[in-house]
């Protein structure tokens, strides 16, 4: 028996979302599902508020509507990369935590900085061949 899924938004995002939902056998699989998400969601959340709290203390910016969409975003990748970096620091004073993927070490920067970066690799490698 499949579990009905509620309707998404028709964005990349959410179709990968979608895909992950058809996989799910039972409600008691969904019902885990949305439980292992809230328990993520109090944890960035809080994560999110601290970090813009300390950067913004006026009082002006305690709610998130004050912002705009790039200090959102700039707010988002602090955390994340943070939360990548403590992570990494915890299992290497903390070695019964590691697993065989904490040897591979790439360090958090935002899908655009990666493409970039790549791109110009290879517009700097297409210009050496060519000279």
């Amino acid at each position: 028996m499949r579990v009905q899924v509620p309707p998404l938004l028709p964005n990349p995002i959410n179709f990968t979302v979608f895909k992950m939902f058809q996989v799910l056998k039972s409600q008691d699989d969904w019902q885990e599902y949305l439980n292992i998400f809230d328990d993520q969601w109090q944890c960035k959340l809080a994560l999110l508020n601290r970090v813009k709290d300390d950067l913004f203390p006026d009082p002006e910016y305690k709610s998130w509507d004050h912002l705009q969409p790039k200090t959102l975003e700039v707010i988002n990748n602090m955390v994340q990369s943070m939360l990548y970096d403590v992570d990494r620091q915890f299992k290497e004073t903390h070695h019964d935590y590691k697993t065989e993927e904490d040897d591979i070490f790439i360090h958090y920067r935002s899908f655009k900085e990666n493409v970039t970066e790549a791109l110009k690799e290879a517009l700097e490698s297409q210009n050496n061949d060519t000279l």
